[in-house]
C-alpha cells in the first residue's frame, strides 16, 4: 500500500546533470526538499536535520556513489536512491550490494522517477 505521508528530502544535485532540480514535482510529492551540490553542504545538513530519504544524482559526479555510501555508514537505515543516465550504468555497479535504490533514466523520465519514489515507504523495510 502506498503512503500518504509526504517526505523531507535530500536531493544532491551536480549543475551539469541533466534531472531538474527545479521541477515542480519536488513541491507537488513532498513536504521538503533540500537541494545540494557539494560534499561538504551535504554532510552538514545530512547531520542537521532529518531526512526520510536521500535522492543522488550519480549521472556526471564520478565521486557522488562514494558520498552516497558514506551516508548509508552514517545511518545504515536510511532510504537512498541514485539516479543515473543510461550512459553512465557502469556507476551504479555494486551500488545496490550497499543496499542504495537506483534509478536509470533519461531526464524526461525524472518526474515519473520521483512519483515512484513518493510512494516509497522508508519505514517499511526497517526491523
Amino acid at each position: 500500500m502506498a503512503s500518504e505521508k509526504k517526505w523531507n528530502v535530500l536531493f544532491i544535485k551536480d549543475d551539469r546533470s541533466g534531472f531538474d532540480a527545479g521541477t515542480p514535482a519536488f513541491e507537488k510529492l513532498f513536504n521538503s526538499v533540500d537541494v545540494v551540490q557539494d560534499k561538504a553542504s551535504v554532510l552538514k545538513l545530512f547531520g542537521e536535520r532529518t531526512y526520510e530519504i536521500v535522492i543522488g544524482d550519480l549521472s556526471v559526479e564520478p565521486e557522488a556513489a562514494g558520498l552516497l555510501k558514506q551516508l548509508k555508514d552514517m545511518k545504515k537505515t536510511q532510504a537512498i536512491f541514485a539516479m543515473v543516465s543510461p550512459k553512465d550504468t557502469d556507476k551504479l555497479f555494486g551500488i545496490a550490494d550497499l543496499g542504495i535504490h537506483a534509478f536509470e533514466l533519461t531526464p524526461e523520465h525524472f518526474d515519473l522517477a520521483l512519483e515512484q519514489i513518493a510512494q516509497f515507504d522508508p519505514f517499511a523495510q526497517q526491523p
